[in-house]
Parts: structure tokens; C-alpha cells; sequence
């Protein structure tokens, strides 16, 4: 038998006579170097949820950067700092200091100081007007492994707190001062990476480093603002003595690790007149829709027309520009997908017994989002009184509609069945479902008294309509819904075509103007499902106000009209605001039945 120094040589010989058809095997030969070579990447971008920004690519350190390093194996953790010299990490990492095969490496940049258990204490600078005490706040985390036969190991560094990016157009004053309400300490656990905020919170407004006139950025601690009384004041703008507040956009719920909320602000002089601040420049959603905000033409995908088949989720528009010839139109559309918070109930692609029936689909959003919202007190009604009526399963389950299941909802569904085809109005509906006022409502079905009459009486009317649409009213209702948790449906003139009366539609989000009014309305149509994107989506729509026609209602009223067209001319063609529907939860009602929910 050979022994295994021979079995080497012979294997090197065999290489060096056929070196045509493999290589030589070098690594049998090989001693392990004791050094480790740290290689180390910063990110410059920041993920972002609701805006695509222009800042991409990975960044290198500079001459002086320093990091704090843990290097982890089974049986110890070392801490070190290491600083960036001459293109290496110093001191360098020896192999032979470490008892296990692989290692862990965890690293933090800039260094920050360590509490008594070892995390490290995350204490945000007030003042980040200057670049450098910008670069000091963004705390960047990586981690990586070493196994023993690596010579060096990739750190790639990533933001983990949440920047905030402030536009502003308009009057901007010279001696504007912006400040951000936040968080200012948190502890980083070392191997995790993750920020626990401390039990006593400690709130401060911060100064933004100012990248242009019109941009302002700030690093603050990655927090829940559901409950958090930055929510109500986060941003101030001082200018001549006086200073205005803004409030955080009510559909963040969460300002995340690593991510980036851009907030966009009008400014405007005080001659101009009063400004809703609670409502300006903000988009809002109806309680419990969980999407994203609109991102601007530029930041959304594009598709051909015809696509309708796409990803669920996300904005898009459809390239008419591209058509043959090229057509003026411009549409903007959000997807649905699971858990959303929102509904759409359509009509099916043929018609087929639902042609009148667009109250009944916009009903039909309504109840669905009434339904989940109220489930708990559901769950307790039915353990207590059983489903009503008895010989009647109650219709509430909700799926995507898809070209095989375009019958998608089992409460649309009912209404169907239970009015064939009828012309009425989508509040009567709603009501009907849940206490049986049959009120402007001719149902095919008898002695039905709703699924709820246990706790709801003809008398706790649910939903509300709301006919004058002045300017003035229209707002009013609309910050009412959002404020307070209710549901939108409404009507609209000559939506569906010329001469076809009122058509019935949901709105689930709105985005407000400088001022504080409607500027666009997210609204789904129950019409043309089978040439929607994914057969369920919303239609990004602007509200203009015009002069009245109307005898009874003096001033603006509100009004429906497509968007510009891609060559930025404005269409003329208006759609009247007819009415509005506010589905309220009652929870007041449900509470007197059932007290011991919480």
C-alpha cells in the first residue's frame, strides 16, 4: 500500500501529464493561514415602502472609520474595536485565538457605548443639521460567518433605524426652521441587531440636516406610532415667531428598521387663507386598509394595455402612450392581495342577473369590512343567540374574483338572490343586512329581519347618507369617516357612461391637497371586472370643485374626473358627486350587549 505522502505525489504527476484536462490540486498542498481579512460594505440605499428613492449602490469606509466587532464561537464572545487603515481593518482577526471551526462575526458602525449587560446604547443626536452628525445617527448593522477553511469574510453594513425625508414645495420662508418629534434612546442587541426601546420613553424634537431648500432629512429610532403622541405632532415649521404643526399620516402604524417615509408638504403663505393641517398634504385610509401610498407616476410600474394579469399589491398605470395610434389616456390602478383591509365586490363579466345591481356591490365592500372589524362581538352574538335566521346560513365569506369564480361573494351573492337584478341604494342595503329596515328596499325575501336583530334594532341605523355635496360638506364628511373609523361608499353621475344615471362605488383611501381637501380619491368600480388589473383593483381619480347647478346647494360642489392625460392637457369630462354612505362600526351598541369585551 502506498502511503499518503506517495498518493500526493502521484496525484500531482497525474495532473502535470494530462494538465489539458484537469487542474493541479493545489489545496492538498496547502497550510491554512491563521488570518482572517475583514472585507466590509456599506449600503447606501434605504428600502422604502412608500416612494422609490434616487440614493442606490454600496459605499466603501474611509481611512479612520471605526466598528465595533463581536466574534462569536462555541465557547466565547470577544468584543474589539477595529478601525480602517490603509485599506484593512486593524487589528487583524488570528484564526488560532478562536477553539471552533466557524465563527460568527456581528459588527456596528460608528462605535457606540455599551450598557451593563453588553448591548450597545443608541442616543441620537438632536442636532443633525451638519452632514457629520447626520453620518454619526445612521447606525449601520451587519453579520456574517467564517467557516475555518475561509481566509476572509464579507461584512455587508445596512441602515437599521428609519430615516424621514421631508419635501416641500411651494412658499418656502428664508428663515424656515423644520424640527421632527421622535424617540432620542434605544438599546441594540449585538448578536440580534434588533432596537428595544426603553420602558421610560424619552421623546425630543430633532433637528434635520438640511440636503437643499426644499429637502430635509433626519435618523430616528424604528418605533410603533400607533399610540405614540409623536403621531399628533411630528413635524413642526417654524418661521417670523410662529409655528405650525404636522401630524403624521394616519396609515403608519410602524416606522421600520431600515426603511424610509418621505413626507411631502405644500407650503403656503398665511394670506392664503386657513389650512387644515390634521389633513394636509397627507393621504388617508379607511380604518384597517393596509396599503400603500400612492408614489408618484415616475415610482409605478408600467404595463401594456391589456395586461391584466399582474402582481398583487403594487401600483401601476397602463402605457396608452405606446398604443397605435397613441391615445391621451391615463390610468393609475392599486391591486388587490390578501389582507389588504379592503374589498371589491363585482359585478360579473356578463352581467349575468347583476346588471342593476352596483348598490348592492358597493353594500356588499361595506358589509365585508363591517364583518372583520366587528368579529369579535360576531364570535359572541353567535354564542349566545346562534346565527338568524335559523333555517338561513349568514353570507360573509370574500374571495378574489378570478375568470372561474366570478360569483366571489357570498354576501353579494345574497343580495342578488334576494332582489334580482333591482335598482336601490347601497345605505338602505347595508342597513337591511344587519337589523332588516327594509326602508326604499323591495327584497324578494320575507320576513327577514337581518342577521343581527338580536342587538341591532331598525332604530341603530349603521349606515348614513349624505346628499349635499357641497365643497365644504364633502370634506367634512370624508375627515369624518377617516377620523372616526367608518367606512365609505358613494354615488356618482354618468360614471358608468352618458345617461346612465347614478352609479354606486366604494372609496377606501383619499389623498388631501395643501389645504386639506380631497385632491384624489382611491375608489373601486364594480363595473368592467373583466378589464381590471386581476379583476380586483382601485382607481386613483381626481376631485376637482366646480360651480353649482344645483338650486338647493350654493358654492363648490364635488366632482369626479379623470386623471390629466399623459400629455398633461386636463380632460373636461366631469362625474357629479351624488352622495355619500358612512358605514359606522357602532361598537356602542355592540358594547351595551356585550360589556365584557374589550
Amino acid at each position: 500500500m502506498l502511503s499518503k505522502n506517495k498518493i500526493y505525489v502521484y496525484s500531482f504527476i497525474c495532473c502535470s501529464l494530462f494538465i489539458m484536462s484537469c487542474t493541479s490540486n493545489d489545496d492538498l498542498l496547502q497550510t491554512h493561514s491563521t488570518d482572517l481579512t475583514l472585507k466590509c460594505e456599506k449600503s447606501l440605499l434605504w428600502n422604502d415602502s412608500r416612494i422609490i428613492t434616487d440614493e442606490n449602490g454600496i459605499g466603501d469606509f474611509s481611512d479612520g472609520d471605526r466598528i465595533d466587532l463581536m466574534v462569536s464561537s462555541d465557547s466565547e464572545n470577544k468584543i474589539l474595536e477595529s478601525e480602517f487603515m490603509s485599506g484593512e481593518w486593524i487589528p487583524s482577526l488570528n484564526r488560532a485565538d478562536f477553539s471552533s471551526d466557524n465563527i460568527n462575526l456581528y459588527a456596528i458602525h460608528p462605535t457606540l457605548p455599551s450598557d451593563n449587560v453588553g448591548d450597545k446604547i443608541i442616543s441620537l443626536p438632536t442636532d443633525q443639521s451638519s452632514q457629520e452628525n447626520l453620518e454619526i445617527a445612521d447606525v449601520l448593522y451587519a453579520s456574517g460567518t467564517a467557516n475555518y477553511s475561509d481566509s476572509s469574510v464579507l461584512l455587508r453594513f445596512n441602515h437599521i433605524l428609519h430615516r424621514i425625508c421631508i419635501n416641500l414645495k411651494g412658499e418656502v420662508p428664508d428663515d424656515l426652521q423644520i424640527e421632527v418629534y421622535s424617540i432620542k434612546e434605544g438599546n441594540l442587541s449585538f448578536k440580534e441587531g434588533k432596537i428595544k426601546l426603553p420602558d421610560n420613553i424619552i421623546s425630543t424634537w430633532i433637528k434635520p440636516f438640511k440636503k437643499d431648500r426644499f429637502t430635509y432629512i433626519a435618523i430616528v429610532l424604528p418605533q410603533d406610532v400607533i399610540n405614540n403622541s409623536s403621531k399628533e405632532k411630528f413635524i413642526k415649521l417654524t418661521s417670523g415667531n410662529k409655528s405650525v404643526f404636522y401630524a403624521l399620516d394616519s396609515n403608519i402604524k410602524t416606522l421600520s428598521r431600515g426603511m424610509q417615509t418621505n413626507i411631502n408638504l405644500t407650503l403656503k403663505s398665511a394670506e392664503t387663507g386657513d389650512v387644515d393641517t390634521e389633513f394636509s398634504n397627507q393621504t388617508r385610509w379607511v380604518y384597517g386598509v393596509d396599503a400603500p401610498d400612492f408614489p408618484g407616476k415616475k415610482n409605478i410600474k408600467t404595463y401594456n394595455v391589456g395586461k391584466y394579469d399582474v402582481e398583487e399589491g403594487i401600483w401601476l398605470r397602463y402605457a396608452y402612450e405606446k398604443m397605435y395610434p397613441p391615445m391621451l389616456n391615463e390610468t393609475q390602478y392599486l391591486t388587490w392581495k390578501e389582507d389588504c383591509g379592503w374589498y371589491d365586490c363585482n359585478k360579473s363579466f356578463e352581467y349575468e342577473g347583476d346588471r342593476n345591481m352596483c348598490w348592492a356591490a358597493s353594500a356588499s365592500n361595506l358589509i365585508h369590512w363591517w364583518l372583520e372589524h366587528n368579529r369579535k362581538y360576531i364570535e359572541a352574538y353567535d354564542k349566545q343567540f346562534g346565527q338568524e335566521p335559523v333555517n338561513m346560513k349568514r353570507p360573509e365569506k370574500y374571495t378574489k374574483m378570478t375568470k372561474e369564480n366570478q360569483h366571489h361573494s357570498e354576501v353579494f351573492n345574497f343580495f342578488k338572490s334576494s332582489f334580482r337584478d333591482k335598482g336601490s341604494w347601497d345605505t338602505g342595503g347595508v342597513n337591511w343586512y344587519i337589523n332588516g329596515d327594509r326602508k326604499n328596499l323591495s327584497p324578494d325575501i320575507l320576513n327577514f329581519n337581518g342577521f343581527f336583530s338580536e342587538v341591532f334594532t331598525k332604530d341603530d341605523k349603521v349606515a348614513e347618507e349624505i346628499k349635499n355635496m357641497s365643497k365644504e360638506n364633502f370634506n367634512k364628511s370624508m375627515k369624518d369617516a377617516f377620523k372616526n373609523n367608518k367606512a365609505i361608499g358613494f354615488t356618482s353621475y354618468d360614471f358608468a357612461g352618458k345617461y346612465t344615471g347614478v352609479h354606486a362605488l366604494t372609496i377606501w383611501g383619499a389623498e388631501f391637497d395643501a389645504d386639506g381637501n380631497v385632491e384624489y380619491v382611491y375608489f373601486c368600480d364594480n363595473n368592467s371586472s373583466d378589464i381590471e388589473p386581476n379583476h380586483a383593483s382601485l382607481l386613483r381619480y381626481k376631485v376637482v370643485y366646480v360651480e353649482s347647478t344645483i338650486p338647493e346647494i350654493k358654492g363648490l360642489i364635488a366632482n369626479l374626473r379623470a386623471l390629466d392625460y399623459n400629455d398633461g392637457t386636463i380632460p373636461t369630462l366631469l362625474h357629479p358627486f351624488s352622495s355619500l354612505t358612512l358605514v359606522d362600526l357602532r361598537q356602542d351598541v355592540w358594547q351595551k350587549a356585550f360589556p365584557m369585551i374589550k
